[in-house]
């Protein structure tokens, strides 16, 4: 895995409406996305989902890229870009929420976002697109009991498996937060693995399955900044070696 760098991406800047995010640097443009796209094609990238990344033996320069929350732009604006650059994502929903709304931050001020419906996701899942758990609800795990937890995940399983005739395998930790009993609870729930956020670079050496370090995409970064943190991750030594 350490030498498939995980992207991970949020919303997109509508060009229409002024940005009230209260996380800015979690919204891109569509040209600087357009940008980082050209770029990784370019220089060689492949696209791989999470799973394959994980069983090994892939060309040098794999690339992973996520979406986290399932929202609408993810339809609008990243899948036509992907599509023209040959490029797959893996996505992370919120199973109780799709089709509706991501309002679980309002009480922090951030405005809540369409989300994408079932068909858009089966559509998606056809088109080749991997798609995981972002749990039930999106509760954070790390504020809640364990028995919480553990509904949260199993329930968000069950809803992605029955509306899209398959059980997911992956689970993103909502904000990228868990602790160490969270990594045998997403075992219980019957995922094989779970991504979380790179906080401190030091995080790239402590990764392991169920805990695999993603790499937050700003797009309030200069292309340049992008490009060496990509090469960055590539040469991060492998810590299960």
């Amino acid at each position: 895995m350490s030498q498939t760098p995980i992207l991970m991406y949020h919303w997109f800047r509508s060009p229409e409406v002024p940005t009230r995010s209260r996380s800015p640097q979690l919204e891109i443009s569509q040209e600087l996305f357009e940008r980082q796209m050209n770029w990784l094609r370019e220089a060689g990238y492949r696209t791989v989902s999470i799973e394959r990344a994980l069983h090994g033996g892939l060309e040098d320069r794999s690339i992973v890229i996520t979406f986290d929350d399932g929202t609408l732009d993810f339809w609008e604006f990243a899948r036509p870009i992907l599509d023209r650059h040959g490029f797959k994502a893996t996505l992370f929903v919120v199973s109780g929420s799709v089709g509706g709304e991501s309002d679980w931050d309002r009480h922090l001020g951030e405005p809540p976002r369409p989300l994408m419906d079932w068909e858009q996701i089966a559509t998606l899942q056809r088109e080749g697109h991997e798609i995981g758990s972002h749990t039930h609800s999106h509760r954070p795990l790390t504020e809640i009991d364990d028995d919480a937890a553990l509904d949260e995940l199993k329930r968000s399983r069950e809803t992605l498996e029955a509306r899209l005739g398959r059980a997911p395998k992956l689970l993103a930790y909502p904000r990228g937060f868990y602790r160490e009993q969270h990594k045998q609870l997403v075992r219980q729930a019957g995922y094989s693995a779970a991504c979380a956020v790179i906080l401190r670079w030091r995080d790239l050496f402590r990764s392991d399955v169920f805990a695999l370090k993603r790499m937050t995409i700003k797009g309030t970064e200069s292309m340049g900044r992008f490009k060496a943190r990509v090469r960055l991750c590539r040469m991060v030594p492998d810590p299960q070696a």
